[in-house]
């Protein structure tokens, strides 16, 4: 059986080369092993709801037969002696609730304290992230995390775990104990399922026609030359260079998406005159050694998008990421798109996400 019963897929996408988003699959807990005691290290942000949720887990824990440790944040660089003195099954690392990461500058801090964590660990330890997300981008983007340890850091077997808040904890401790071996689980009403690829049918035609359209990224200019061939009526463009194409009203919005002021003045001008919107591109991109910066191109930006059409939502959004389960800052960049398409898709707005190469030298 499918599940849960939220609307995970996309409907068609347009423009996209091979699309997949995830789907879940009723996935039992394996009979557990016969293993004796063993003891687990519990890690947290430190934000209270996540100090909770680890006492609880310790509970369950230790009514398993398991022994609970705990590390404070502030002495995270004595990790790999706390371990090496201490052998572990395992370390769990908690997070809180799903408000405090609601906007990305905390998700992308989360991020930062998960890695550092990650970089302290040695083999033989397996690793786990819990979360209770509800949905928010700002922890399910932990799945491109996932994705990435399970190229570069396979020896960690890092696993997330998403429950909601009927999950008992015994369930959770049950998860840890088993040592299944899906990486993407989340718990809905008792019920475990598991993480699968699921193919987004194309879309039957490209959806342009008369109207604006607003498009960010360097490939900007080639997708308006595209829509520009369905009959656009206006495109705008952030950035820098003109664009001029022939019988469309074209406006280059210059600016930092990111930066306050910017996405409004990008839909000002694609709505001026009462033209309707009709669709957004957004495909910024960063230097992709630089966390800071794709986040902020990508998530950040998004972000602004979707607060400057509060009053004008598209018929179509287009959310481009980096397929590329290597490079860490587009993965999680990545993950947090797919997790805020999917957010705004159950609030009744559209959005769709693909995931390009790295070396797609044009748009498809």
């Amino acid at each position: 059986m499918t599940g849960p019963a939220e609307p995970v897929l996309s409907p068609g996408v347009p423009f996209a080369p091979s699309p997949f988003e995830v789907t879940w699959l009723q996935a039992p807990l394996p009979p557990a092993s016969p293993s004796g005691p063993g003891a687990w290290l519990l890690l947290t942000d430190e934000h209270p709801a996540a100090l909770g949720r680890a006492v609880a887990l310790a509970l369950a824990l230790a009514a398993a037969g398991d022994d609970a440790l705990s590390l404070p944040r502030d002495d995270l660089g004595e990790l790999p002696g706390f371990l090496a003195e201490r052998p572990v099954r395992g370390v769990v690392f908690l997070t809180g609730a799903p408000y405090a990461y609601h906007d990305p500058e905390a998700a992308q801090e989360l991020l930062l304290s998960v890695l550092d964590v990650v970089a302290r660990l040695g083999p033989g330890v397996r690793f786990h992230l819990l979360t209770q997300s509800r949905g928010e981008p700002g922890l399910l983007f932990l799945r491109g995390l996932v994705r990435v340890l399970a190229v570069e850091r396979p020896e960690l077997r890092a696993c997330l775990v998403d429950f909601d808040a009927r999950a008992d904890l015994e369930f959770l401790a049950r998860e840890l104990r088993s040592d299944a071996s899906d990486d993407d689980v989340r718990w809905r009403d008792d019920v475990r399922y598991a993480a699968r690829p699921a193919r987004v049918p194309f879309a039957a035609e490209v959806p342009g026609g008369p109207g604006a359209y607003v498009l960010t990224g360097a490939r900007g200019p080639a997708i308006a030359r595209r829509l520009a061939g369905t009959g656009a009526t206006r495109i705008v463009l952030s950035g820098r260079s003109p664009l001029v194409l022939s019988g469309v009203d074209t406006v280059v919005v210059p600016g930092d998406l990111a930066a306050p002021g910017v996405a409004e003045r990008l839909v000002a001008a694609a709505t001026a005159d009462g033209v309707p919107l009709r669709g957004i591109v957004h495909a910024a991109g960063a230097p992709a050694e630089d966390i800071e910066a794709v986040w902020r191109h990508r998530v950040l930006g998004a972000r602004r998008l979707h607060e400057a059409t509060a009053g004008c939502a598209p018929e179509w959004w287009l959310l481009c990421a980096t397929a590329s389960p290597a490079d860490l800052a587009s993965a999680t960049a990545g993950a947090w798109l797919d997790a805020f398409a999917a957010w705004r898709r159950v609030r009744g707005l559209p959005a769709t996400t693909v995931h390009w190469p790295p070396d797609l030298p044009t748009f498809p």
